[in-house]
């Protein structure tokens, strides 16, 4: 006989069914105990959410800051290091090479030590002996640790002293002490005429001896030469006072007032201190618009200029400015005849720390004219978010609410150019536009705004449907037309649709690199975005210029997101639920 299933309905032995078991399932459970738990576990997940968003944004802020010596190295940084404006110079800098954190190392570090000093190079006598010789055996230890095998490294000691001994020079030594080195040097001194004729100043006079030291109880200027290059090397304890003048009169092979530029080869010591250059002539005394940081410790040309059109043009700028401060009768007045003066003031590390979030910032606004550019996309920005709102309300109003011959085809078919790829249109539209005349100007840019947008109107539409047709009755019987039905009662009612179109505008036309690319070839009509590019190729990609740059473009995307997120969300929401 066939086995009877009892548990079916019916089945004999059954006695109906079964009432539901009052005892909750297992999964069930679970999620009654994590109820409690669900308002910590959604924040927690918002947290973790907006940290992992929110670490490209602070990488590029971090990296902004950054100096050559954090960027250009073979381990990855994600804080700067911080700046130390030291009272003295010249220094050892213990950070270049930090010592390393095994403990097994102490013994090896040691003997890389002596056996450097060994080589006969005797670090100079202006720097603290230990510190030399912490940061002489530092580096050796970097360094060896890539030339060696790992095998002698790991060895037996013998065997390693033995491979350190033939392996480390006196050349090396000094190498590796003149990388962590840090002085103030000096070098040449030029200027230029404004017929761009170049001289430079006293090149038979000594270096220590073309700026005489005015503070000699702070600091004091010798002779070195370094690289077949002769200087002048400063060095100061400002612990005896805050700053340090150094002065000195040249003549010239013209007249001084047609002085355009002064230049210095200059080697900070990376201390963060500020230099100020002064210059008279004619009676009159000229200063620098802002101080020269101290910051790096490789050698480069600090210039400084008088007011010009160079100032406003599109050229990159490597100048600080200097303008007339005063006159006075005791200032230098001889026709061909200057007085430089440098003063190098003590900075605090609040000062310091200034001076390094916001040096790569300058340096940006300094090498391209950035206010232009912000103006140019502005102008942009304010016509297309205009014409983009204005005709796309228009257009989707006339969709939605009013009833003519042939408005569903038409309506197909605007939504059939959505279709086409914007690569299928760019070559025509080109050619258009380049047949009226618009070649090289920004109309392109922003006057096909005026047509509308197949994707706005086609939302607009839809939110517009939505809309109680007893509103535009009740406005009809009062003698309103289709304007004023339009302006008074329609818009009134979209304006979270209206946003969100205004800030996808905004966005779309503030980030166009495309259209400024095509269209546009004079740099003073360059938008923010085309700008920033040709700025990343003027400096040859500087990755820390570059993050300022992004930095200063990325800023007013995240403002106008910030005050306007709910408009920007409840128009996103609204039109999907209308749709």
């Amino acid at each position: 006989m066939k086995p009877v299933d009892r548990s079916l309905p019916g089945a004999p032995g059954d006695d109906g069914p079964r009432p539901p078991s009052d005892r909750p399932l297992p999964r069930q459970r679970l999620w009654a105990a994590l109820t409690p738990l669900k308002p910590a576990l959604v924040y927690s997940l918002l947290i973790l959410g907006t940290i992992v968003f929110a670490v490209p944004f602070v990488w590029m802020a971090s990296t902004s800051v950054k100096v050559d010596r954090e960027m250009f190295t073979n381990t990855i940084r994600f804080i700067p290091i911080a700046p130390h404006p030291r009272a003295k110079s010249p220094y050892v800098d213990p950070e270049y090479f930090p010592a390393p954190r095994d403990p097994g190392s102490k013994e090896r570090i040691t003997m890389l030590a002596e056996r450097a000093l060994r080589t006969g190079f005797v670090p100079p006598a202006d720097v603290d002996a230990e510190s030399a010789r912490a940061v002489l055996a530092s580096g050796l230890f970097q360094k060896l640790s890539r030339l060696l095998p790992s095998l002698v490294w790991n060895g037996p000691a013998d065997a390693l002293e033995a491979a350190v001994g033939k392996t480390v020079t006196r050349r090396m030594a000094r190498e590796i002490f003149e990388e962590a080195h840090r002085r103030l040097c000096l070098g040449r001194i030029m200027v230029q005429s404004e017929d761009m004729r170049d001289f430079v100043l006293s090149p038979r006079v000594p270096p220590s001896k073309r700026l005489a030291n005015l503070t000699p109880d702070v600091a004091s200027v010798s002779d070195r030469s370094e690289g077949g290059l002769d200087h002048a090397s400063v060095a100061y304890d400002f612990g005896k006072g805050d700053r340090i003048v150094l002065s000195g009169s040249f003549d010239l092979g013209f007249d001084a007032s047609a002085l355009r530029r002064i230049q210095i080869y200059l080697k900070p010591d990376d201390t963060w201190h500020e230099l100020v250059l002064s210059v008279e002539h004619g009676g009159k005394r000229w200063v620098a618009d802002r101080a020269l940081p101290l910051a790096n410790f490789g050698w480069t040309m600090a210039s400084w200029q008088a007011p010009g059109p160079d100032d406003t043009s599109t050229r990159i700028r490597t100048w600080i400015v200097f303008r007339e401060k005063d006159s006075s009768p005791r200032y230098e007045r001889a026709p061909r005849r200057i007085r430089l003066t440098l003063e190098i003031s003590r900075s605090s590390a609040a000062r310091a720390w200034w001076n390094k979030l916001s040096m790569n910032y300058r340096r940006v606004l300094d090498h391209i004219p950035f206010w232009r550019y912000v103006r140019v996309s502005v102008f942009l920005v304010v016509m297309n978010v205009f014409l983009t709102v204005l005709s796309s309300s228009l257009v989707a109003y006339a969709f939605a609410r009013l009833v003519w011959p042939g408005r569903d085809f038409c309506f197909l078919l605007m939504l059939a150019t959505m279709m086409i790829p914007g690569q299928v249109t760019m070559i025509p539209h080109f050619l258009i536009w380049k047949s009226l005349g618009a070649y090289n100007t920004l109309t392109p840019l922003w006057a096909g705004s005026a047509f509308g947008n197949a994707f706005f109107i086609f939302l607009m539409r839809q939110f517009l449907l939505g809309v109680p047709r007893d509103l535009e009755d009740a406005a009809r019987m009062d003698g309103c037309g289709f304007l004023r039905i339009y302006w008074h009662i329609m818009l009134p009612l979209v304006k979270p649709s209206l946003a969100a179109i205004a800030i996808f505008t905004f966005m779309g036309t503030w980030n166009d690199f495309m259209g400024p690319l095509i269209y546009v070839s004079d740099q003073r009509l360059y938008p923010l975005a085309f700008g920033l590019y040709a700025f990343s190729v003027q400096v040859g990609n500087d990755p820390a210029l570059t993050m300022a740059a992004s930095l200063l473009m990325t800023l007013p995307v995240i403002a106008i997101f910030f005050f306007a997120q709910k408009y920007f969300i409840q128009g996103v929401t609204l039109t999907g639920m209308k749709a």
